[in-house]
């Protein structure tokens, strides 16, 4: 087992290690991508904090 299948998941097609996109997972070899949009998408971000501080500051 490799460090890389710790973190990176391996293309279903081929078998490479997949490298990081910024809508997913790429594989280089194969050009498969794992898409994730739709997931990071769904992610809400908070509004930034518009108040006093705890300490009033």
């Amino acid at each position: 087992m490799d460090d890389l299948d710790l973190v990176q998941p391996r293309c279903p097609n081929c078998g490479t290690v997949m490298v990081d996109d910024r809508r997913g997972f790429w594989c280089e070899h194969c050009r498969y991508l794992d898409d994730h949009a739709a997931e990071f998408a769904a992610v809400v971000v908070p509004p930034d904090f518009d108040g006093p501080g705890i300490r009033g500051g």
